[in-house]
């Protein structure tokens, strides 16, 4: 029987970056893992405006930017799963791709909504999916296709959701993702998302 003690991991502890905890820890000798953030959009018509614009630089470049039935949630799986691998990802952000009849009965119960950019083929080239919360429509993923990324199409997907929902008495509007992806950061405050928090991920010496 082998006695080589097994290799200690270090935990990982998620803490805003104002929680007094967090700067106690770093000076204990935690380290910077990575960081994440989250953010609110309040619905105002700058905000609509905004969206519009969003929207229509899509639709004139050639995509038709619209909501996705629970008939297309083995489209938007797909898509899912060919693009995850591409963006980074946090101990907070990670998500598992959902299950393809998962996705459709929610979206056919409603509550969950998916608004994508489709190519005049048909082609889903960028989605996103909302959850309503008890105080928000929150978002659950936003992904892009590679070869059509930097086209303002995981914008877009999120200005159509935002018009549609907002048309239907929605206002608070809730975001997040990975410190390192700032091409989402930007696509959401495009739009007049607000970084409300940021969270660091420590990883705390053991002992």
């Amino acid at each position: 029987m082998s006695t080589t003690p097994a290799p200690t991991v270090p935990a990982v502890q998620i803490l805003r970056s104002d929680d007094p905890e967090a700067l106690r820890l770093l000076d204990a000798g935690a380290s910077l893992r990575s960081e994440s953030w989250g953010a609110r959009l309040r619905v105002t018509p700058a905000v609509l405006a905004s969206c519009r614009a969003a929207v229509d630089g899509a639709t004139g470049a050639g995509w038709t930017v619209r909501a996705l039935a629970a008939t297309e949630a083995e489209a938007v799986v797909d898509l899912d799963t060919v693009s995850a691998a591409d963006y980074p990802h946090t101990v907070a952000t990670a998500h598992d791709v959902p299950d393809a009849a998962a996705l459709a009965a929610a979206l056919g119960r409603g509550g969950t909504w998916a608004f994508g950019a489709l190519t005049p083929g048909g082609r889903l080239d960028a989605v996103t999916v909302l959850t309503r919360l008890t105080d928000r429509v929150d978002t659950d993923l936003t992904v892009t296709r590679a070869a059509s990324r930097r086209r303002g199409l995981a914008t877009a997907v999120k200005a159509a959701a935002v018009l549609a929902l907002a048309g239907q008495g929605h206002a608070w509007f809730g975001t997040g993702g990975a410190g390192a992806n700032a091409a989402s950061r930007r696509a959401n405050e495009a739009l007049g998302y607000e970084v409300t928090e940021r969270w660091l991920h420590l990883e705390v010496p053991a002992g």
